[in-house]
């Protein structure tokens, strides 16, 4: 088994392109007095840091030197290792044996019999992990200083995540509708991308950014030549020779290939393309049949990027999808993969785990999440008898619960029916709990001093509003000013959805996060909108202190009789605390929660 997985990792490497010579930095970057990183002056800290930042439980390298023993004598050991690495770096050499690496291979789908479905993991030595943080460290901050990035690249990046991608994506579109386009949204696919990674390309674009010198010359002899091998039940394959990719599993890897991708839509003139690492997107307005044409040529340049950049696609799995607001140009629209196949069009397409449907909304996506998570549910009544508290609520926060938050912030409803459908899966786990059958939900959530589900949305709403306007994430939104301040106190500017908009347009973007979440950071009081320079975990705990004053009451069937308002959300919470503290909730027969 572990030949023939080797056999196919080795089959999907690509010849090197020998014909792409290293080029000398770029002048626009030594005229603008940007100069360029040959040398880096690390510390005994620094590789501290590095050890600091290796789980305990990672696995061990081929020499198996265990994590443990890294992170538990790592006074003693940082000296020499800072002596090791100092005269690698100096000398820009990497020993043979820290290139060597063990593949774990992890099924990822369909049958377990062909090794086409397993992705392979290296395993590589903790030693050298410790200096590739290093070296990433540095080269981060210089491609970061100097703007290097690809602005729309998401993955491996600090402060950017799927979230940050699909909010800037789905920004991006309503947008696009609310001035009245239609979109056409195209997804790619590259096959194999990690694997097929080109060493002498990639070198010549570290070069090119002025990452020269022995940096340069070290990543070269740390990239070529590796050797790997397979590993599975304990049997080691032959070693092979790595002809191409970055090891999935070092700490170079990833950065490598961004910047491989990095000026993957230099030659797209119009269309707006996203990346989160390979997972590539074209986004276009279109309104006539010259707009189609354009968004194909755009496509070309895509095409042609790859080939230059010694990459493939896998067409089979394009994919498209259509925002309408004219329906006239449905058959119309159509475009073709790079080997001349016809792209398919999908009404509702998986977009980074989130389902997203051409009419914009989320509403696939919330019926997905709620069978998954009863499914979830269902499994742990079946599989553990036990219904104590503790357990019960580790396997709610660890199993289930997941699935109800993730990237909640983009797809976040606002309608009772699905806020209702979405509660009801927490209100029937949490029934099953011992000794929460008698009591009624609300009390439930007191005495598990947990939020409803719609708390924890608006919560992480505002947590999100206020790590952008920190500058800790990026601004998703196309309208640049809605997350500026006003005034000597902190207020978010809303922004004003477009009147001549059509109305389910105008529902759309009255929804999203670049108007919802300034809604609700407004809401809250002064304390907690001015509250800077703290970490994320700091504003957490403040915004939980004020929660906790509010009534965590959302309205369920047999419930909504007893509500102080139409609805639970705490863009009501104000209006109602008011009204709880002056006592109009008694005089009306409202239900408080002390009572």
């Amino acid at each position: 088994m572990a030949e023939i997985l080797s056999a196919q990792y080795k089959s999907v490497f690509s010849e090197p392109d020998t014909d792409h010579p290293i080029t000398h930095p770029n002048p626009e970057f030594i005229s603008r007095g940007r100069g360029s990183l040959s040398d880096i002056e690390f510390t005994i800290q620094d590789l501290i840091d590095a050890i600091d930042e290796i789980s305990l439980n990672a696995a061990a390298g081929p020499d198996r030197f265990p994590a443990i023993l890294l992170k538990k004598c790592k006074n003693a050991l940082v000296i020499p290792l800072y002596m090791v690495w100092r005269k690698s770096l100096d000398e820009s050499s990497v020993p043979s044996f820290e290139k060597h690496a063990n593949i774990t291979p992890i099924h990822k789908g369909k049958s377990r019999g062909d090794a086409k479905n397993y992705r392979s993991i290296a395993l590589t030595s903790h030693l050298i992990k410790i200096f590739e943080k290093v070296i990433r460290k540095y080269i981060v901050a210089y491609i970061e200083e100097h703007c290097l990035f690809n602005a729309n690249q998401h993955g491996f990046r600090s402060g950017r995540s799927c979230l940050s991608q699909l909010l800037s994506h789905y920004d991006l579109i309503t947008s696009l509708l609310e001035d009245g386009h239609n979109v056409d949204v195209v997804y790619l696919d590259f096959a194999k991308a990690f694997d097929k990674v080109d060493f002498n390309i990639t070198l010549s674009k570290l070069h090119n950014m002025g990452i020269t010198g022995r940096i340069h010359e070290w990543i070269h002899n740390f990239l070529t030549p590796r050797t790997q091998s397979v590993v599975v039940n304990g049997a080691k394959s032959a070693p092979v020779q790595v002809l191409s990719g970055v090891p999935q599993g070092s700490v170079l890897g990833p950065l490598i290939f961004l910047i491989l991708l990095g000026d993957i839509d230099a030659d797209v003139r119009k269309a707006y393309v996203s990346s989160f690492a390979d997972d590539t997107r074209l986004t276009y307005p279109i309104d006539n049949d010259i707009d189609v044409v354009a968004m194909q040529s755009e496509l070309e340049a895509i095409y042609k990027w790859a080939a230059t950049n010694n990459s493939t696609f896998n067409s089979d799995k394009f994919e498209c999808i259509r925002y309408r607001c004219s329906k006239k140009l449905d058959d119309q629209t159509k475009y073709l993969a790079d080997n001349g196949s016809e792209i398919e069009f999908g009404q509702h397409l998986k977009d980074l785990g989130v389902t997203v449907s051409d009419n914009g909304t989320f509403n696939q996506h919330i019926l997905n999440i709620v069978l998954k998570a009863r499914q979830k549910s269902g499994w742990i009544f079946r599989t553990f008898h036990t219904r104590a508290r503790f357990p019960m609520m580790i396997m709610w926060k660890q199993l289930v619960r997941p699935f109800l938050d993730y990237c909640s912030q983009l797809w976040s409803p606002c309608t009772p029916g699905l806020i209702n459908q979405l509660e009801s899966v927490q209100k029937s786990f949490l029934k099953k709990i011992a000794g929460m059958s008698r009591i009624d939900y609300w009390e439930q959530l007191q005495h598990l001093n947990i939020y409803s589900l719609e708390r924890r949305r608006e919560r992480y709403l505002i947590i999100y509003t206020w790590r952008i306007i920190e500058g800790q994430v990026p601004n998703p939104c196309t309208r640049l000013s809605s997350f500026t301040t006003l005034r000597s106190e902190r207020f978010c500017h809303i922004p004003k959805v477009k009147t001549s908009a059509s109305a389910k347009v105008q529902t759309l973007r009255h929804n999203s996060m670049a108007c919802k979440g300034p809604r609700l950071f407004n809401k809250m009081p002064q304390c907690i909108r001015d509250k800077t320079e703290c970490t994320t975990a700091s504003f957490k705990e403040k915004l939980d202190e004020l929660l906790a004053q509010y009534p965590d009451e959302p309205r369920l069937q047999g419930h909504g009789q007893y509500s102080l308002h139409e609805s639970n959300s705490l863009l009501d919470a104000k209006r109602r605390k008011k009204m709880m503290d002056t006592g109009t909730t008694q005089s009306k027969g409202w239900r408080t929660s002390e009572s």
